[in-house]
């Protein structure tokens, strides 16, 4: 029914196994662990839902969008470690109330004697409409050297029948978090670059391949970027290496922040740490490829400054 219900279940299920190391989690524990839970879930977090732990009794109160909501929102409770009980106090708004057609009006009596028709009232003059407010003006975020981003490639590329210097289509895996704001959702389109592709069929050794971060498309505008390299090497001679990168904390402590500071940090650090890593390439034969669907992770080398426009899809 939501999206990304698989990011979702994953944050949920690494949360339950971090309390579930403790033989008996306090109410902040648990209050950190429901408030992580809500906001990793893109339908949830936008849900006015107070939250109140006493004794294992977490008391939920506020009012949400839809029934459909307001269990998704039990159910997320129920499986955090500790719960005792859950006192659901949300609302569901209601749907407006339909207005009644008009009664028809009663028959005027008969007519006994004509009256001249009485002259036309001359109408107000109406008010002059006010201009509408302009919008808010664009915001610019600098996303820092080091910031760790995840993608997820769409073309598959090949060391064998690639060209260096071709650009390639993936898109953003994760996003991108710069202290407790998310500025790049998931989804997002970036480009890789082929910096460097050998064929063993053609030159001695081994295969290689490498990648580097191109541009990323950010609401209709393309931002070029800089980062570190994935380089995969294929067999040679009966042996086979590989370079990862594995994912950062830094992209699991953005989640612990938004989640609220404190415990929330650490538990989102856990996360970050044991995301391990994410590349799928493979080699066959003595060719190096990388299929689509694969997740690849890079490190910016430079800042990059993105402008974020009110009004304006966050996607590509």
């Amino acid at each position: 029914m939501y999206r990304n219900s698989k990011l979702t279940t994953l944050i949920v299920l690494v949360i339950l196994s971090l309390l579930g190391c403790s033989k008996a989690p306090n109410d902040a524990a648990i209050g950190d662990a429901v408030k992580a839970g809500l906001f990793s879930d893109p339908q949830l977090k936008t849900e006015p839902i107070g939250i109140n732990v006493s004794n294992g009794a977490v008391t939920l109160t506020g009012e949400v969008s839809s029934d459909a909501a307001r269990q998704q929102v039990q159910s997320l409770v129920w499986g955090i470690a500790g719960v005792k009980h859950v006192n659901d106090q949300l609302q569901v708004k209601s749907a407006m109330a339909v207005a009644p057609p008009p009664e028809a009006a009663p028959a005027p009596p008969p007519e006994v004697l004509k009256e001249p028709a009485p002259a036309p009232i001359a109408e107000a003059p109406k008010p002059i409409a006010s201009a509408p407010k302009p919008p808010p003006p664009p915001k610019k975020i600098t996303i820092p050297t080091g910031t760790e981003v995840r993608i997820q490639t769409i073309d598959s590329i090949n060391s064998d029948k690639s060209a260096i210097g071709k650009t390639f289509l993936a898109s953003l895996q994760a996003p991108i978090v710069v202290g407790s704001e998310v500025v790049v959702p998931k989804g997002v389109d970036v480009y890789l670059a082929l910096m460097d592709a050998k064929s063993a069929g053609k030159f001695k050794g081994s295969s290689e391949l490498t990648l580097a971060l191109d541009s990323m498309n950010f609401q209709g505008v393309r931002y070029p970027l800089r980062s570190t390299v994935f380089k995969e090497s294929g067999a040679s001679r009966g042996k086979q290496t590989a370079k990862r990168v594995g994912l950062g904390a830094a992209i699991g402590t953005g989640i612990g922040a938004i989640a609220g500071g404190g415990k929330g940090a650490a538990i989102g650090a856990g996360i970050g740490a044991g995301a391990g890593t994410a590349a799928q390439v493979f080699t066959k034969g003595k060719q190096v490829q990388v299929p689509s669907e694969t997740k690849l992770d890079f490190t910016l080398e430079e800042p990059v400054q993105v402008t974020i426009r009110p009004g304006k899809s966050k996607g590509r």
